[in-house]
């Protein structure tokens, strides 16, 4: 491990404080050392005639040249309308609404600017996350902000009570005739610490002009190499991509940052395909473990590591962000208790809402989704058990928080609480404007997966927890029954929230999640009650897997046995499900007489898998699968999968997604990355992809889909055209993500790398908003999902 990040975690008592960032390896320092080629002032600092103002608020000029907005934390009421807000009048997914200053530019010759530039200083007392959210409006070819209100926007995190300098590169963005720049300050509330007023002051605000960075497409930079940032397990293939002309590079070998010698030479391949012309590095038969530097030119790259506990320190950071949205928990530097004042009511009873973690940077809960997390966790802190039990320890003792969650929303009868749209922190006190109510319900696609996720936790504490252990596995066979005798009653539920990412669920899915919960449940009690469900769910999932040799590829699942409908996923994926319950029954029901035929399916699964990873070489990425484009008259599916937009006006850019991706014949195409609309950022579905890849590689002990689900993770860690780590805090060349109500934190991951329109390229622009900038918490469980099988 590395010693600095020893002693962070040592000064934070292993994650019982929240890791400290490393700000000189982060996009936005980067930035400010870009040479400006040209500026342009945007404001005088005295005259407010140019400015117009939205919301409740005061502002003055002090000092000649700042501009001084001030507004309280929360109101008494709510705000007549809201772009996010369900029903923003009734306080529905609402905030305490926004102050905003607009700054009017048109007319002012803006040369050929392409970077925002300004100085801001939050002083508000008690506020961990002060924020600002930039904007502004085009006015050419191309309207900015977009249909969804997601482009022409970044919310940037700021720290209070200093002067920040901050810099938005909106190069990618039609930006010809802007008209508008606006700092919109939201009132989220007041978590335990935040006082009542906000005042933010700005002064400086300017267009320049740089070079811009890469952030659409496949090449990476000129001379430059995009790898790993973390680094590589040692015993496998190890490869970076440069954009170069040089012909051979040398891997170097440092110690305590000092050069030891080069380690390894190699010729720069050339490889040409549909992406682009690519130089590949490959240097899989450096195989000793140490700190190394790539070369070739000029260039030199950040250090990284080799060696097979590559993923520790990631593992941390990881745990560290799940520990810093935690719900109803006073996390030091963060916030404090929160959310004690979302009710959940069942049968005249009532429960307060909290625990667990946030599902993203809005507060907003899932009891789905911390239970699919704390699975994760548990998977992969039992492969550090041994190799670093301190990790082991800490990563149980989260999960542990996330356990309590899961079994105390149990009502006891199928029912539980479910869900809460939420982005504001409220006052904890029960009864008045601010309060919220939490879903309930008993749906059979949840339970199934909590009896599942009970099981393995069951399985996971006995040791460290015999009585809690006890209750896991009580309640797993419990809501294995409430799940089988609500599934058999009705079926897949009928339309719901579509909040809750699960309302998408295919007929395929629930056969699958009831498996793996059987499996695991008869695992540990030899019920032959669990037996016999395990083996007829398996056999279900097996009738909707394409198995036909006259298509372009098989071993797809469908949404059901119709096979008329593949199952895709624009946002919170479950790729992984099908692999996890064929794999699991066929580890518990060894001698099954059908255990042939489950192998067989997670076999054609994982060649569906290896065959989809050529269209994205010499990049690891796994595609988002292959589609057929009567899928775009399905109109029930389409709701389902793409919640919240209008499939009359969508369904011809449905069409049009499908031809900007790979035609394979008879209607049949790749898309490298999801049909999707308003929710983009692909980090789930290829890290659910990569779990099945991993379930599927260890199951056969079959090294390249190991190795696709390792270029899983190194995808996530730099190895994409940007050279970002999608993990803040982690590698190097991470930037800054939309994290709204929580903050900058370490080991904080986004939805995911995006497209722009209709096209089938990676975009991936340094605008902090949803969905695609997002903090989420299902990118970090997917994560560990996919390490706990590779550590």
């Amino acid at each position: 491990m590395d010693r600095q990040f020893e002693k962070n975690l040592i000064e934070s008592l292993y994650v019982h404080y929240p890791l400290k960032p490393e700000y000189d390896k982060s996009m936005e320092t980067y930035n400010l050392k870009k040479p400006v080629l040209s500026s342009v002032s945007l404001w005088d600092g005295t005259s407010l005639e140019p400015w117009s103002f939205d919301g409740e608020g005061e502002v003055h000029v002090k000092d000649g040249n700042i501009l001084c907005l001030e507004t309280k934390s929360r109101a008494d009421h709510w705000p007549d309308n809201e772009v996010r807000a369900n029903d923003a009048a009734a306080g529905l997914y609402a905030t305490f609404g926004s102050y905003i200053a607009k700054l009017n530019v048109k007319g002012l010759e803006l040369g050929r600017g392409n970077r925002i530039w300004f100085k801001i200083r939050p002083i508000c007392p008690g506020l961990h996350s002060p924020i600002v959210r930039v904007g502004f409006v085009n006015n050419g070819v191309t309207k900015i902000p977009d249909v969804y209100s997601r482009e022409g926007f970044n919310a940037i995190n700021l720290k209070n009570n200093e002067w920040n300098t901050c810099t938005w590169e909106i190069d990618s963005i039609a930006h010809d005739a802007i008209e508008e720049i606006s700092f919109n300050i939201h009132r989220y509330g007041r978590e335990v610490s935040t006082g009542d007023d906000l005042r933010f002051e700005l002064c400086d605000i300017r267009l320049q002009e740089v070079k811009p960075g890469v952030v659409h497409g496949w090449q990476c930079e000129e001379e430059e190499v995009v790898y790993s940032t973390t680094g590589y397990f040692a015993d496998g293939r190890k490869t970076a991509i440069a954009n170069t002309s040089a012909r051979e590079f040398e891997i170097v070998k440092e110690d305590d940052g000092i050069e030891e010698g080069v380690a390894y030479r190699g010729k720069i391949d050339k490889v040409e395909n549909h992406l682009g012309s690519f130089g590949v590095l490959n240097f899989s038969d450096l195989k000793t473990e140490g700190t190394y530097r790539i070369r070739f030119g000029n260039t030199v790259s950040e250090r990284f590591i080799i060696g097979n506990d590559v993923l520790e320190s990631t593992l941390w950071k990881l745990t560290n962000f799940m520990y810093c949205e935690r719900c109803g928990y006073p996390v030091p530097n963060c916030h404090g208790t929160c959310h004690q004042d979302v009710i959940a009511e069942h049968n005249g009873v009532k429960l307060v809402y909290a625990g667990g973690w946030h599902d993203a940077a809005d507060v907003s809960q899932q009891t789905m989704q911390t239970a699919e997390i704390l699975d994760a966790m548990i998977a992969s802190a039992g492969k550090v058990k041994d190799s670093d039990p301190m990790l082991f320890g800490r990563m149980m003792e989260e999960a542990n928080w996330g356990l309590d969650f899961v079994l105390r929303m149990r009502f006891g009868d199928g029912y539980r609480a479910s869900h809460a749209a939420i982005r504001r922190w409220t006052d904890n006190f029960i009864g008045n404007m601010d309060d919220c109510e939490a879903d309930v319900h008993n749906r059979s696609f949840e339970n199934f997966v909590f009896a599942a996720v009970e099981a393995g936790a069951g399985e996971a504490f006995k040791e460290l927890d015999r009585e809690l252990a006890w209750k896991c596995v009580d309640a797993a066979k419990e809501d294995f029954r409430f799940a089988d005798e609500r599934f058999r009653e009705v079926g897949v539920e009928g339309p719901y929230h579509l909040l809750e990412h699960t309302a998408g669920s295919s007929l395929s899915q629930y056969y699958a999640v009831a498996a793996w919960a059987a499996a695991r449940i008869y695992k540990i009690t030899g019920d032959s009650y669990f037996y016999d469900k395990a083996a007829e769910y398996a056999d279900k999932v097996i009738s909707c897997q394409e198995t036909r040799n006259d298509l372009p590829m098989r071993g797809f699942f469908c949404r059901d046995e119709s096979k008329t409908h593949i199952v895709h996923f624009s946002h919170q994926a479950r790729d992984q499900v099908f692999a996890m319950a064929l794999a699991e029954v066929c580890g518990a029901l060894a001698e099954h007489e059908n255990k042939t035929v489950w192998e067989e399916g997670l076999k054609l699964h994982g060649e569906y898998l290896e065959g989809l990873q050529k269209y994205t070489a010499p990049y690891g990425m796994l595609p988002a699968g292959i589609h057929h484009i009567s899928e775009a008259e399905d109109q029930e599916a389409f709701h389902v999968v793409h919640p919240k937009v209008d499939y009359e006006r969508e369904r011809v850019n449905y069409v049009e997604q499908l031809k900007q991706g790979i035609d394979l014949g008879d209607g049949y195409y790749i898309r490298t990355f999801p049909v999707w609309f308003s929710y983009r950022g692909n980090s789930a579905i290829q890290l659910s992809m990569g779990k099945a890849a991993s379930i599927i590689g260890t199951y056969f002990g079959d090294r390249e889909l190991i190795e696709i689900a390792r270029e899983q993770l190194y995808w996530t860690l730099g190895k994409n055209p940007f050279g970002q780590s999608l993990i803040y805090g982690e590698g190097n060349h991470y930037g800054q993500e939309y994290t709204a109500l929580l903050g900058e934190t370490v080991g904080e991951m986004p939805v995911g790398v995006q497209t722009r329109g209709n096209e089938d390229l990676p975009y991936w622009p340094p605008a902090n908003i949803a969905t695609y900038r997002e903090v989420w918490t299902t990118p970090p469980g997917r994560f560990m999902w996919v390490a706990a099988d590779l550590i």
